[in-house]
């Protein structure tokens, strides 16, 4: 029989370690890969979250589940863990460059929103290799969730008070703009918005006055009892906006789309809005926003109330997003094992 001399299996075992993979995977991750990005695309992220976690404390080298990971986390709201999650994905799989795209879209969103609580820098850039996406991913939307621009702590009524309008001929903008907001503000916040009618009138001064008179919001605050009261000036227009315009016109005798310069008539109504967002307790302005819309509609006999609530649609998150939290939805990249 032969038999290998001591001197003869350190080789060997040497080799065997070069021989090896870098990441060596528990035999079950790939199922609860493919079972947690399940339940991510049905909704139930904590699920999805709890498996992954599991599997980590067996396969923390890991770098699929890191990513998923991280994108649960942006999606539950724990944006730094999420950050490091996606650093740490990246070290692991640093030619990976799905898990590049996915930090470097998370980075962007959380950038650019402009509440974002911790104050923290976003993320430096990363990139790597190819970012084809693959037969092992899968590309989820999300709903990510943001907090309000402001922090109102104890606040629980809501006042929307009379806003600046311009003279028109359309509709009472001011009854409309007050009514529009008392009802969005009902549906998707938290508020106990007052109902005051008529509402109450504001000084007729300009809004920078209006903003600085602490003492006129103090006395409506006392009087109705609002702790955040919303007001502003709002603006809304109508015009002749009929010009040529290329048309396709389909020929009778071939059924062909030609184009064709024909006059079109059509309207532009414009929304205009400065809001102030202002403190019921001392009077001080809390937040000011202008938002401006715009759209056009064929014809020269529009209604004008549709149009106002059209734009007023269009802004609306907006408004509600200083004192309410919303969602706003992006696209990442899941390993499905």
């Amino acid at each position: 029989m032969l038999r290998l001399q001591p001197s003869r299996l350190l080789p060997l075992a040497a080799i065997a370690v070069l021989l090896a993979p870098a990441r060596s995977a528990s035999p079950d991750t790939d199922e609860i890969l493919r079972f947690g990005t399940r339940m991510a695309r049905e909704g139930n992220w904590r699920e999805a979250r709890y498996r992954w976690e599991q599997a980590l404390k067996r396969d923390a080298g890991d770098a699929r589940l890191l990513n998923n990971l991280a994108v649960a986390h942006e999606v539950l709201g724990s944006v730094p863990e999420a950050r490091d999650l996606y650093r740490r994905a990246h070290e692991l799989a640093p030619d990976d460059g799905r898990i590049a795209d996915n930090a470097t879209r998370a980075q962007i969103f959380w950038g650019r929103a402009a509440d974002e609580k911790d104050g923290a820098a976003p993320a430096a850039p990363v990139s790597g290799g190819s970012r084809k996406k693959g037969r092992d991913m899968v590309e989820v939307p999300v709903a990510l969730p943001l907090p309000p621009r402001l922090k109102l702590e104890n606040a629980k009524t809501l006042l929307v008070a009379s806003f600046l309008v311009n003279d028109s001929e359309l509709i009472d903008v001011n009854r409309e703009m007050v009514r529009f907001l008392r009802s969005e503000f009902r549906k998707h916040t938290a508020f106990d918005v007052l109902d005051v009618n008529p509402p109450p009138a504001v000084p007729e001064q300009t809004l920078e006055e209006m903003a600085a008179n602490a003492a006129f919001w103090t006395h409506l605050s006392r009087e109705h009892g609002a702790d955040v009261i919303i007001s502003g000036a709002m603006t809304y227009t109508r015009r002749d906006a009929s010009g040529f315009e290329d048309v396709d016109i389909v020929n009778e005798a071939t059924g062909q789309k030609i184009k064709q310069t024909a006059f079109v008539e059509r309207e532009e109504f414009t929304f205009d809005l400065d809001v102030l967002y202002m403190n019921g307790a001392d009077g001080a302005l809390l937040f000011r926003d202008k938002l401006r819309r715009q759209a056009f509609f064929r014809g020269s006999a529009n209604d004008p109330i549709s149009a106002f609530y059209q734009l007023g649609d269009s802004i609306a998150g907006d408004v509600l997003s200083v004192i309410a939290p919303r969602t706003r939805t992006d696209v990442r990249l899941l390993f499905k094992g």
